[in-house]
């Protein structure tokens, strides 16, 4: 998958619009022929129990693996507006071919195909009986024909969500019934689990008088048990890896996993949350290796890295049972796989109370690290005991000649979480977490009822209330800059209590403000505007770059928007300016919220005194290659070294290929975190760069791909 999604233009020719979910992708082909819907049924891709109607209409239209819905259209071209991957299959599910980077081929063979293409948002399928070739320009795959020929075009949504809900009591057993459901939303129990798209989203639990769970959950028959004593803490604790391994979770005097009645002890409480992380990095490593072994044959990066090693039969492992395979993993030792594995993409620390049950769904979707925060924020021993760890933490992470921030009113609750080497750390428990996004089960339930890209256009309010800040207005010029999707970008300036209260409850994908905030509302040219004083918000997303912003941001959310970027204390105007800007642009890039803040965060010392709120998962628009990638860039004496640092994204999570398009690579790296580091020529440099636009650390400032010149790139 290419750093970027970069649009290119075809001088003549049908566009073929379509949007799966609010997932949007532009196709252009040499055809006027409006194309012809075609009857595929519906299919979500390899299932424990497959859909045979949908198997047996879309293997009739020739793709080779279910699709959602898909049209038919006769041209000569087929052009997609980025470098994307390309597998060739039989409708047999055979692979005959695949194409990366900037590699042809041609198929000069009458025959049955179905090219697989894999934009991040969602899975195209191309069938078609007639030869072709593919080739690739700098920023587009083309697909060629000598003549007209048909092509039917599949789409699948890679989107999920819950299913089904669960109902139980305060009971912890029958919390334990409810996670041993999870696995019911897998796809596979096969190692192709651990594609993100065959992994749907966990059912919803809700507490109520009594256990209720629908008929048609159907937890998979693995042989796999995890055993613990009946407490609230465990079970969070090992919620994600009983989901991933569709394992049911029972009462037990020890803690054990248990394969086809063989147990395996885990370690005493003090290192039982570690163990079973490991344990769920180590399998999730294993499997992302074995599933090289079926469908998607591809040159991975881990696999080359670990299999001298590992002392399995990888072929075996594919085809045996969960258990088995299982079995077989713990044979590998953990130091094999640790050095090679993803970078964890989220920890969620949470209370060990019931109350927190109705969360535990969301996470367990992110395959999140679940860490039990037992304490909670001391705020009796002293009056400013939260105000003082606040600001020595915020002290630590700034400039030693700044003085003291000015923490939130609220700083009591204020609490400084553990340390975590995930990408994103996620609080729910009690308390103003620093460095954190604070949720709770309400603002993940909100954010299904938010579309991914719900305005058409997308509608962003950028709002200046503080003049000392003008410099910062400027970004409503970048939030805009991106082909195929429409913006409705307006700009506010000193507005009264009445004009923001309009803007806050009318409908806004985005509102970026600019200006000063405390516990008490938001400064306008006439008094203060709080947002606790609203009934509703339309804005479902947003940018509080103020001081203190953070009561004034959990207002928005506890009344409908999905998430959003708030500060814990003052912040310095030049530094607010800096931010604003970088955030600004890592979210027109398709940055999440909580991702686009992690890199933002470079541009200044200051940068830990903003946290998210709510969802941070949402994003303002979809990036264009569907992974977000930094560029770490350091001169050699041969040319440079490029590292990429991948963020996942609701489209491409735990478990997604990256191929980067460097000359002359041809090999796929998990993405999440650091996915590889190249060595460059300086000619080449810019021609990688060229491919799209992405953020770059050079010289240990955060600059832009198409901000460095040939002279800065030698």
């Amino acid at each position: 998958m290419n750093p970027a999604f970069t649009p290119t233009t075809s001088p003549t020719g049908l566009r073929v619009h379509d949007r799966i979910e609010n997932a949007q992708f532009e196709l252009y082909t040499e055809s006027r022929v409006a194309p012809t819907p075609v009857a595929t049924g519906s299919g979500h891709g390899l299932s424990r129990q497959p859909d045979a109607e949908a198997w047996h209409t879309s293997s009739d239209a020739g793709f080779a693996l279910p699709v959602d819905s898909a049209v038919a259209f006769d041209t000569t071209r087929i052009t997609l507006p980025a470098l994307v991957d390309v597998f060739v299959w039989q409708p047999d599910r055979t692979l005959v071919g695949k194409t990366t980077n900037q590699e042809s081929a041609m198929y000069p063979e009458q025959g049955a195909y179905a090219l697989d293409v894999d934009i991040g948002s969602m899975k195209l399928q191309l069938a078609v009986t007639d030869p072709f070739e593919i080739h690739r320009t700098d920023d587009s795959t083309v697909i060629s024909f000598d003549a007209t020929a048909t092509v039917r075009l599949g789409a699948r949504s890679l989107h999920t969500a819950p299913e089904a809900t669960i109902t139980i009591t305060d009971d912890v057993r029958d919390g334990m019934r409810a996670v041993s459901l999870f696995g019911s939303a897998l796809k596979t129990t096969t190692p192709e689990r651990s594609f993100p798209t065959l992994r749907g989203h966990p059912p919803l639990v809700e507490r109520g008088d009594a256990f209720d769970a629908p008929a048609t959950l159907d937890a998979p028959d693995t042989g796999i048990a995890i055993e613990i004593p009946p407490d609230w803490g465990d079970l969070y604790r090992v919620s994600t890896l009983a989901y991933y391994l569709g394992a049911t979770v029972q009462p037990g005097a020890q803690r054990a996993l248990v394969l086809d009645g063989v147990r395996y002890p885990f370690p005493s409480a003090s290192g039982f949350g570690d163990a079973v992380q490991t344990l769920l990095e180590h399998v999730f490593l294993l499997d992302c290796v074995v599933r090289t072994e079926g469908l998607y044959s591809v040159s991975m990066h881990e696999r080359t890295a670990i299999e001298p090693t590992l002392g399995i039969d990888l072929s075996a492992a594919y085809d045996a049972p969960p258990a088995e395979r299982l079995a077989a993993y713990l044979g590998v030792p953990f130091a094999v796989t640790e050095p090679h594995g993803p970078q964890w993409p989220v920890t969620a620390d949470i209370a060990p109370d019931p109350g927190r049950i109705a969360a535990l769904p969301f996470v367990v979707d992110d395959l999140a690290n679940v860490r039990v925060h037992d304490a909670q924020p001391d705020t009796t021993s002293d009056a400013g005991h939260g105000a003082e760890a606040v600001s020595s933490f915020l002290r630590s992470r700034s400039q030693p000649d700044r003085d003291q921030p000015r923490v939130a009113a609220d700083a009591d609750d204020v609490v400084v979480p553990p340390d975590t080497e995930s990408i994103e750390h996620v609080w729910l428990a009690d308390g103003v977490p620093v460095g954190a996004n604070k949720a709770t089960a309400a603002d993940y339930q909100a954010s299904l009822a938010c579309d991914a890209l719900a305005s058409d256009p997308i509608r962003v309010v950028v709002v200046c209330n503080d003049p000392s800040m003008d410099a910062e207005d400027c970004v409503s010029a970048v939030y805009g800059m991106r082909d195929f999707f429409e913006f409705d970008i307006s700009v506010r300036h000193e507005l009264s209590t009445s004009e923001l209260a309009t803007v806050l409850e009318s409908t806004v994908d985005f509102l970026h403000y600019i200006g000063h905030t405390d516990a008490t509302g938001f400064q306008c040219v006439d008094g203060r505007l709080d947002a606790r004083d609203l009934d509703t918000t339309g804005v479902r997303a947003f940018l509080l770059n103020s001081c203190q912003s953070h009561a004034q941001g959990r207002a928005l959310v506890d009344r409908g928007s999905q998430g959003g970027i708030v500060t814990v204390s003052d912040i310095d105007n030049d530094a607010a300016v800096r931010v604003g800007h970088a955030i600004a642009r890592l979210l027109n890039n398709g940055f999440s919220l909580l991702a686009g803040l992690s890199v933002a965060r470079n541009v200044t010392a200051f940068g830990n005194q903003y946290v998210t709120v709510g969802d941070g998962s949402a994003q303002v628009v979809q990036s264009r290659s569907g992974v977000s990638l930094l560029a770490e860039l350091a001169a050699t004496d041969a040319g440079y070294e490029v590292s990429l640092v991948g963020y996942p994204t609701t489209n491409t999570p735990l478990g997604s290929l990256v191929t980067p398009y460097i000359p002359g690579n041809d090999t796929s790296y998990l993405n999440a975190g650091h996915i590889g580091t190249f060595n460059v020529a300086a000619e080449d440099v810019r021609s990688f760069f060229d491919h799209g636009v992405f953020p770059v650390l050079y010289d240990g400032t955060l600059t832009w791909s198409d901000k460095l010149t040939i002279e800065e790139t030698g």
